[in-house]
């Protein structure tokens, strides 16, 4: 991808002051080396792309021409990936939310459901009650020990027997199939470790709920680490796994568990796969000192960069505006537009900053779009970036104000 003031400044006056870029090529790679690392070791692996993390459809519609399930949370992702085509089948629908109308139509459209805890449990076996001519599967979500301080509140405890008297009611309904088991927990640091050993356990219960014929599939869930530049990787005091040390924790164990033809294994990607293929572009349109502190004000917010509050220094390079009349000597806070005071996209920027630089930001893709809320300003543009072709495309118009308080009534049109 291009990275200069020319081809992002042409981009700007364009679409507007401020933008989102997709390398919609870095996310196929990324897609398809994560899969390649696991499938080396174990063939059977299939990937479910986290909705949650970047709905943006473009993305979607490249997991779903990759062949790889989408994996929703909420009736909200569910209806995209069916509007994109996705079918029910290739949906591996999570989350610990599931009412009655959209359990239902996932279960008709057979949709990959893993139930989060006993009464989801019960809702399904009533909704398969009232369907005795069709069959359905579902697998159960394991909220595994792991040492951890924090407790998990997802999934079946299988410290107690609450996963035991899951599995026993599910098989207690003569339409349904336990067909797999599921573990997506998020440890503080990712660690290979926490994912050998959650492997492990999930080994075990397989095992112990599937002992003559192995389950239909085992899924590891998501939380990988993705590709992190060294900027904001020196910014951590643990290791950062990439995709072969994690593939190297857990698909080994299936392979001596089961060889090439056990369970499917799949793995839920989000930020693995997303986190490095997004950038904010944005605009210098302010300078000023207040008491020494010299600040420079952007077309952006914290919002935009930092929904989930992060306290690290975001990768960030600064574009000369070639025709600049004034700027400011660093450092300099790159501050947002909001009426905030903890609105700050970066502190402390170490060097000069002029008026109409751009400031790009890096490693944005994960949250970043379904995090920001409508909040003092709309949305911003995305822009695709296709490398193979070195051609653009407007993925998502700049929201406008209609367009925030369409669905609040009593609001008049536009004067």
């Amino acid at each position: 991808m291009p990275f200069d003031f020319a081809p992002y400044r042409s981009l700007i006056q364009e679409y507007g002051t401020a933008l989102f870029l997709l390398d919609e090529r870095a996310f196929e790679e990324n897609l398809n080396e994560i899969l390649a690392a696991f499938q080396a070791i174990y063939p059977r692996t299939s990937l479910g792309y986290s909705y949650k993390t970047n709905y943006l459809p473009r993305l979607c519609q490249i997991v779903q021409s990759a062949g790889q399930y989408a994996e929703v949370v909420s009736a909200m992702e569910y209806e995209l990936a069916r509007r994109l085509g996705v079918p029910g089948e290739r949906i591996i629908f999570n989350g610990p939310l599931k009412l009655e109308p959209e359990l239902t139509r996932a279960m008709l459209e057979g949709a990959q459901i893993n139930l989060d805890g006993p009464d989801e449990l019960e809702l399904a076996a009533q909704i398969a009650g009232q369907h005795p001519d069709r069959q359905f599967k579902f697998g159960l979500r394991c909220n595994l020990d792991l040492g951890e301080a924090r407790i998990s509140r997802f999934g079946f405890d299988t410290n107690s027997h609450d996963l035991d008297k899951a599995v026993k009611r599910l098989r207690s309904v003569p339409n349904i199939e336990l067909a797999g088991l599921h573990c997506h927990l998020n440890t503080p640091g990712r660690s290979v470790e926490s994912y050998r050993l959650r492997t492990e356990r999930l080994l075990q219960l397989a095992d112990r709920y599937f002992p003559e014929v192995p389950p239909k599939f085992l899924d590891v869930g998501g939380g990988f680490y993705g590709k992190v530049p060294p900027a904001l990787r020196e910014q951590f005091d643990h290791e950062l796994p990439d995709y072969l040390q994690y593939a190297a924790a857990i698909a080994p164990q299936l392979k001596a568990h089961y060889g090439n033809t056990g369970p499917e294994l799949i793995i839920e990607p989000g930020v693995a796969v997303v986190s490095d293929v997004l950038r904010f572009i944005t605009t210098v349109v302010g300078l000023k000192t207040i008491r020494g502190r010299n600040l420079a004000q952007l077309v952006g917010s914290i919002h935009n960069v930092k929904p989930t509050g992060t306290d690290k220094k975001l990768a960030l390079e600064l574009l000369a505006n070639p025709g600049a009349t004034r700027q400011l000597a660093g450092p300099v806070d790159l501050v947002g537009y909001t009426c905030m005071e903890h609105d700050c996209l970066y502190p402390e920027y170490p060097e000069a900053v002029r008026l109409g630089d751009l400031a790009v930001f890096h490693n944005l893709g994960a949250y970043t779009l379904v995090f920001k809320p409508p909040f003092i300003r709309p949305n911003p543009p995305i822009i695709g970036y296709d490398s193979a072709r070195d051609s653009y495309s407007l993925l998502r118009r700049e929201e406008t104000s209609a367009d925030v308080f369409a669905t609040y009534l009593g609001v008049g049109a536009d004067q």
